[in-house]
């Protein structure tokens, strides 16, 4: 994230509060180019790398290495304070130059401890990899402990301090293009109530849980029976137009395919990308053109280069920060377009803030409207800056699980035979999630042609290609 104007005096005004708002059991960890602030109180090393991990971070360490660390120090050089903090063990620091971005100086990308003459003991960080979600009383979900401030650029540093110290809460994170502190609340916190009644604070322009999303993609088909696709081609595609999946991810063994450009952890990032679920890898397959969906002919429409984003964790959950950190991982590295398959009955302020944001950075989003006929809007795709996407058979019918209504813009195959199971075998499966994939694949050939379209045009030329 590269914050600039008013987001840059937002983002400095946290990190000069950091210090003094942290509960003593909980470090402060922010790195802000290449100088390092630091709050620890006898906390472990894995702790604090875990923070410098979610700043995007990759971490390698020999897993014998895990000291308590106690230090307090502001805007120090990366350098200097790993050599301060690390007595009795060595390091590396691995930078890199963004090729999408447009900074001349490269970037911290990796951090390697490891004791003397013995670096390759050290092994990626285990952290976290699954959300810490629960279930409100109104059958929503959300992180637990976890609170999201949309804050007003005007707000003063006392107005922050007198909240922050009121909610007993600690920033662990930033979102700098909205204005979006993520903060922990004290354990056990009912977070809805607390978001409700901290909504009308001086300078707290929207105050919400960090919602949860569950993956609800499409099971194996049953009804009918379809010819079989080919099997999955490995041609990279030759169109220039990038298209990020934001799913449960990609297996390793397709993350070396020439099709996928680019593959992000948002969950824990800085973690090498894995699917325990399937879904995500299914899509990719799909939104690449190495899978058809059945009823589509194998020379139909080319498939596009692919950012694989894990957005999902593997118990089958997202989150509203979690999507805001794949979103501008997708801007980042040059995406067109997003494909969501997946959604839930569930509005958020900030989501829905998040894909305004996605829209204006030239994203085209396209998200499955549901496999359930409800007529319930279901979001993502309900929202106005999105394309929802029904399904339909092989031969052309309503699929009769697909959802529909007025936020449902389009319709495409929803069948396929998948080399990956979702949670189970491989085989043919069904659901709006292929068929929206398919759709981002049919949005990126679209732009391919004309670069300069928008989400108007883009659904005319859909309207009038079937």
């Amino acid at each position: 994230m590269n914050p600039t104007g008013k987001a840059s005096c937002f983002l400095l005004l946290c990190l000069v509060l950091h210090p003094f708002l942290t509960q003593a059991a909980q470090p402060v960890v922010r790195l802000d180019g290449d100088r390092l602030t630091l709050q620890a109180e006898n906390s472990s090393l894995a702790d604090i790398l875990g923070m410098l991990s979610d700043q995007g971070i990759r971490i390698r360490i020999d897993p014998r290495i895990n000291p308590k660390i106690t230090a307090s120090f502001k805007n120090r050089t990366i350098g200097a304070a790993m050599t301060s903090v690390l007595r009795s063990v060595d390091y590396a620091l691995i930078w890199r130059k963004d090729k999408n971005s447009t900074a001349d100086e490269p970037r911290l990308w990796e951090i390697r401890i490891f004791y003397k003459g013995q670096e390759a003991r050290a092994r990626p960080l285990a952290i976290g990899a699954n959300l810490n979600v629960v279930k409100n009383g109104d059958g929503t979900y959300c992180v637990k402990d976890i609170l999201l401030l949309r804050l007003a650029p005007t707000i003063t540093e006392a107005d922050l301090a007198v909240l922050l110290d009121r909610l007993g809460a600690t920033i662990v994170d930033v979102y700098a293009p909205l204005g979006i502190v993520r903060l922990r609340l004290p354990h056990g916190s009912d977070v809805p109530k607390i978001a409700e009644t901290t909504a009308g604070f001086p300078g707290v322009q929207t105050a919400e849980p960090d919602y949860a999303y569950p993956l609800e993609g499409g099971g194996p088909a049953t009804e009918g029976t379809w010819p079989s696709s080919p099997p999955p081609s490995l041609t990279p595609p030759s169109g220039k137009t990038l298209v990020a999946v934001m799913d449960s991810g990609l297996l390793a063994e397709y993350e070396s395919s020439p099709f996928v450009q680019a593959a992000y952890d948002a969950v824990s990032p800085g973690a090498p990308i894995g699917d325990d679920l399937g879904h995500g890898t299914q899509m990719t397959l799909i939104a690449a053109g190495a899978v058809n969906p059945l009823g589509v002919g194998p020379n139909t429409l080319a498939g596009s280069r692919v950012v694989a984003i894990r957005a999902f964790d593997d118990n089958g959950f997202t989150s509203t920060y979690t999507l805001m950190r794949g979103i501008d991982y997708a801007i980042e590295n040059g995406a067109r377009v997003l494909s969501l398959s997946w959604g839930s009955e569930t509005p958020g302020t900030l989501l829905e803030s998040a894909t305004r944001y996605a829209a204006a950075k030239g994203l085209i989003l396209v998200a499955a409207a549901g496999n359930a006929p409800t007529g319930n809007p279901v979001y993502p795709a309900a929202y106005d800056n999105v394309i929802g996407v029904g399904a339909l058979n092989p031969d052309g019918d309503a699929w009769d699980q697909s959802n529909y209504g007025d936020f449902v813009a389009v319709s495409a195959p929803g069948l396929a035979d998948l080399p990956v199971g979702y949670k189970g075998d491989p085989g043919t499966y069904a659901g709006t999630s292929i068929a929206a994939a398919y759709t981002a694949r049919r949005v990126a050939a679209i732009l391919n042609q004309n670069p300069d379209a928008d989400r108007a045009t883009i659904l005319r030329i859909l309207a009038e290609e079937k």
